[in-house]
Protein backbone atom coordinates (compact mmCIF):
# COMPACT_ATOMS: atom_id res chain seq x y z
CA UNK A 1 0.00 0.00 0.00
CA UNK A 2 1.04 3.74 -0.85
CA UNK A 3 0.96 6.76 1.03
CA UNK A 4 -1.96 7.82 -1.89
CA UNK A 5 -3.70 4.91 -1.34
CA UNK A 6 -3.66 5.56 2.87
CA UNK A 7 -4.60 9.02 1.98
CA UNK A 8 -7.67 7.77 0.34
CA UNK A 9 -8.82 5.79 3.02
CA UNK A 10 -8.06 8.32 5.60
CA UNK A 11 -11.10 10.20 3.25
CA UNK A 12 -12.97 7.27 2.94
CA UNK A 13 -12.98 7.47 7.10
CA UNK A 14 -14.01 11.09 7.29
CA UNK A 15 -16.95 9.83 4.76
CA UNK A 16 -17.92 7.01 6.65
CA UNK A 17 -17.74 8.41 10.41
CA UNK A 18 -20.34 11.13 9.59
CA UNK A 19 -22.35 9.34 6.97
CA UNK A 20 -25.18 10.01 9.55
CA UNK A 21 -25.07 13.43 9.30
CA UNK A 22 -25.09 13.44 4.93
CA UNK A 23 -28.43 14.90 3.55
CA UNK A 24 -26.60 12.34 0.47
CA UNK A 25 -25.85 9.70 2.46
CA UNK A 26 -26.21 7.50 -1.53
CA UNK A 27 -23.32 9.79 -2.85
CA UNK A 28 -21.37 9.59 -0.04
CA UNK A 29 -21.41 5.83 -0.09
CA UNK A 30 -20.68 5.81 -3.88
CA UNK A 31 -17.78 7.95 -3.21
CA UNK A 32 -16.35 5.65 -0.75
CA UNK A 33 -16.73 3.08 -2.92
CA UNK A 34 -14.60 4.41 -5.51
CA UNK A 35 -11.77 5.42 -3.37
CA UNK A 36 -12.18 1.86 -1.40
CA UNK A 37 -11.65 0.80 -5.19
CA UNK A 38 -8.94 3.16 -5.81
CA UNK A 39 -7.29 2.11 -2.82
CA UNK A 40 -7.77 -1.84 -3.87
CA UNK A 41 -9.52 -2.84 -0.43
CA UNK A 42 -12.26 -3.15 -3.33
CA UNK A 43 -12.51 -5.62 -5.85
CA UNK A 44 -16.08 -5.54 -6.60
CA UNK A 45 -17.03 -3.63 -9.48
CA UNK A 46 -20.67 -2.95 -8.98
CA UNK A 47 -21.74 0.36 -6.34
CA UNK A 48 -24.26 -1.83 -4.66
CA UNK A 49 -24.40 0.26 -1.76
CA UNK A 50 -24.50 -2.68 0.73
CA UNK A 51 -21.55 -4.35 -0.80
CA UNK A 52 -19.54 -1.03 -0.26
CA UNK A 53 -20.58 -0.41 3.20
CA UNK A 54 -19.34 -4.28 3.93
CA UNK A 55 -16.15 -3.62 2.58
CA UNK A 56 -15.25 -0.61 4.33
CA UNK A 57 -16.82 -1.54 7.54
CA UNK A 58 -14.54 -4.40 7.46
CA UNK A 59 -11.35 -2.96 6.59
CA UNK A 60 -12.23 -0.98 10.02
CA UNK A 61 -12.35 -3.60 11.80
CA UNK A 62 -9.22 -5.13 10.46
CA UNK A 63 -7.50 -2.47 11.19
CA UNK A 64 -8.94 -1.54 14.04
CA UNK A 65 -8.18 -5.48 15.93
CA UNK A 66 -4.46 -4.74 14.59
CA UNK A 67 -4.51 -1.60 16.41
CA UNK A 68 -5.58 -2.85 19.71
CA UNK A 69 -2.73 -3.13 22.29
CA UNK A 70 -2.59 -5.90 24.81
CA UNK A 71 -4.81 -5.42 28.11
CA UNK A 72 -2.35 -4.30 30.83
CA UNK A 73 -4.60 -4.48 33.76
CA UNK A 74 -8.15 -4.08 33.07
CA UNK A 75 -10.91 -3.79 30.30
CA UNK A 76 -12.42 -0.56 30.01
CA UNK A 77 -15.71 -0.33 29.24
CA UNK A 78 -17.61 3.16 27.26
CA UNK A 79 -21.14 3.41 27.23
CA UNK A 80 -22.51 5.24 24.60
CA UNK A 81 -26.44 5.30 25.92
CA UNK A 82 -25.27 6.86 29.23
CA UNK A 83 -24.45 10.22 27.38
CA UNK A 84 -27.65 10.19 25.94
CA UNK A 85 -29.66 12.18 28.28
CA UNK A 86 -27.13 14.94 28.13
CA UNK A 87 -26.35 14.98 24.52
CA UNK A 88 -28.90 17.38 24.20
CA UNK A 89 -29.50 18.83 27.37
CA UNK A 90 -31.39 22.15 27.90
CA UNK A 91 -27.95 23.74 29.22
CA UNK A 92 -25.94 24.10 26.41
CA UNK A 93 -22.40 23.50 28.32
CA UNK A 94 -23.11 20.16 29.50
CA UNK A 95 -24.08 19.55 25.63
CA UNK A 96 -20.97 21.04 24.93
CA UNK A 97 -18.79 18.69 26.94
CA UNK A 98 -20.74 15.19 25.87
CA UNK A 99 -20.31 16.99 21.89
CA UNK A 100 -17.03 17.72 22.30
CA UNK A 101 -16.14 14.10 24.22
CA UNK A 102 -17.26 12.47 20.51
CA UNK A 103 -15.50 14.13 18.31
CA UNK A 104 -12.32 13.62 20.20
CA UNK A 105 -12.66 10.19 20.56
CA UNK A 106 -13.75 9.93 16.38
CA UNK A 107 -10.72 11.88 16.05
CA UNK A 108 -8.93 9.48 18.06
CA UNK A 109 -10.37 6.81 16.49
CA UNK A 110 -9.43 8.28 12.97
CA UNK A 111 -5.84 8.72 13.75
CA UNK A 112 -5.04 4.94 15.04
CA UNK A 113 -6.88 3.35 12.48
CA UNK A 114 -4.50 4.11 9.96
CA UNK A 115 -1.65 4.74 12.26
CA UNK A 116 0.10 1.50 11.41
CA UNK A 117 -0.08 1.24 7.62
CA UNK A 118 1.51 4.88 7.57
CA UNK A 119 4.30 4.04 9.91
CA UNK A 120 5.38 0.81 7.86
CA UNK A 121 4.42 2.79 4.19
CA UNK A 122 6.70 5.88 5.70
CA UNK A 123 9.16 3.46 6.39
CA UNK A 124 9.50 2.26 2.84
CA UNK A 125 8.98 5.36 0.83
CA UNK A 126 10.95 8.28 2.66
CA UNK A 127 14.20 8.69 3.75
CA UNK A 128 14.91 8.23 7.81
CA UNK A 129 14.79 12.07 8.10
CA UNK A 130 11.51 12.61 6.53
CA UNK A 131 10.04 9.11 7.92
CA UNK A 132 11.27 10.40 12.24
CA UNK A 133 10.00 13.84 10.77
CA UNK A 134 6.50 12.07 10.12
CA UNK A 135 6.15 9.66 12.50
CA UNK A 136 7.20 12.19 15.24
CA UNK A 137 4.63 14.67 14.02
CA UNK A 138 1.27 11.96 13.67
CA UNK A 139 2.66 10.47 17.65
CA UNK A 140 2.50 13.71 18.39
CA UNK A 141 -0.52 14.33 17.58
CA UNK A 142 -2.27 11.08 18.40
CA UNK A 143 -0.74 11.52 22.38
CA UNK A 144 -1.82 14.99 22.15
CA UNK A 145 -5.71 13.64 21.71
CA UNK A 146 -5.48 10.45 23.39
CA UNK A 147 -4.92 12.81 26.66
CA UNK A 148 -8.06 15.21 25.73
CA UNK A 149 -9.97 11.83 25.68
CA UNK A 150 -8.98 10.64 29.08
CA UNK A 151 -9.86 14.15 30.60
CA UNK A 152 -12.97 13.99 28.68
CA UNK A 153 -13.87 10.54 30.15
CA UNK A 154 -13.18 11.72 33.41
CA UNK A 155 -15.10 14.55 33.12
CA UNK A 156 -18.01 12.67 31.96
CA UNK A 157 -17.96 10.04 34.76
CA UNK A 158 -18.06 13.40 37.17
CA UNK A 159 -21.20 14.47 34.70
CA UNK A 160 -23.34 11.20 35.17
CA UNK A 161 -24.59 11.32 38.96
CA UNK A 162 -27.36 9.22 38.49
CA UNK A 163 -27.04 5.16 37.09
CA UNK A 164 -24.50 3.72 35.04
CA UNK A 165 -21.33 5.95 34.53
CA UNK A 166 -19.88 6.43 31.22
CA UNK A 167 -16.60 4.36 31.56
CA UNK A 168 -16.30 1.10 34.09
CA UNK A 169 -14.09 -1.57 34.63
CA UNK A 170 -13.28 -4.37 36.28
CA UNK A 171 -10.16 -4.10 38.09
CA UNK A 172 -11.49 -3.29 41.80
CA UNK A 173 -8.12 -1.98 42.89
CA UNK A 174 -8.53 1.09 40.35
CA UNK A 175 -10.64 3.89 41.61
CA UNK A 176 -9.66 6.48 39.15
CA UNK A 177 -10.12 6.67 35.85
CA UNK A 178 -6.29 8.33 35.32
CA UNK A 179 -5.09 5.34 37.32
CA UNK A 180 -6.16 3.16 34.14
CA UNK A 181 -2.60 2.13 31.93
CA UNK A 182 -3.48 4.31 29.04
CA UNK A 183 -3.24 1.31 26.28
CA UNK A 184 -6.40 0.43 27.83
CA UNK A 185 -7.96 3.59 27.94
CA UNK A 186 -7.23 3.74 24.30
CA UNK A 187 -8.20 -0.35 23.40
CA UNK A 188 -12.22 1.08 24.77
CA UNK A 189 -12.03 4.25 22.91
CA UNK A 190 -10.82 1.99 19.40
CA UNK A 191 -13.82 -0.68 20.51
CA UNK A 192 -16.72 2.44 20.62
CA UNK A 193 -15.46 4.11 17.49
CA UNK A 194 -15.97 0.84 15.76
CA UNK A 195 -18.81 0.18 17.10
CA UNK A 196 -20.63 3.66 16.96
CA UNK A 197 -19.05 3.45 13.58
CA UNK A 198 -20.61 0.34 12.07
CA UNK A 199 -24.04 1.01 14.03
CA UNK A 200 -24.43 3.85 12.34
CA UNK A 201 -23.51 2.63 8.94
CA UNK A 202 -26.33 0.17 8.83
CA UNK A 203 -28.68 2.55 10.63
CA UNK A 204 -28.51 4.64 7.68
CA UNK A 205 -28.39 2.01 4.80
CA UNK A 206 -31.77 1.00 6.74
CA UNK A 207 -33.37 4.26 6.70
CA UNK A 208 -32.21 4.64 3.20
CA UNK A 209 -34.88 0.71 2.83
CA UNK A 210 -31.24 -0.88 1.67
Amino acid sequence: MTSKDIEKLEQADRLMFDLAKSHTPQDVILKVGQLLKEAGVLQDTSDDLKTIVAAYNQDAQTEIKKALRRKMRTTVTLNLSALTPYLNNSDPDISAIVTDALDNFKQYGQIVLRFNEKKATWQTEKSTADYQQLFSNLDNRRTNIHNACIDNINILNRLIVDGTPFATWDNPNITQIKEIPRSDIGNAILELCVRKLINNNQQVLTQMGK
